[in-house]
């Protein structure tokens, strides 16, 4: 299958064809196989990472500088739940 792929820095697409001649690959099989390592190792588990792993912004903003910044929010918009 022919594909076409737009906004492609041309310095990486040459390191990307130069990496996979380094492995003696054609540019389409290199890419199949970065994407099947990719699937392999990136399982759906990942997002429970995402969505509830540590938290590492933690401490950063205090409740009640939440709080402020987003009444400061929903009033420059005209959000109901003014607080």
């Amino acid at each position: 299958m022919d594909v076409s792929i737009k906004e492609i820095n041309e310095h990486e697409w040459r390191t990307f064809k130069g990496e996979a001649i380094k492995h003696g690959l054609k540019v389409g099989e290199f890419f199949n196989t970065i994407v099947q390592e990719h699937k392999e190792k990136c399982q759906e588990g990942n997002w429970d990472k995402i969505l509830f792993g540590e938290k590492t912004c933690r401490g950063i903003l205090s409740q009640k500088d939440a709080k402020h910044i987003r009444s400061d929010f929903r009033n420059s918009f005209s959000m109901r739940g003014k607080q």
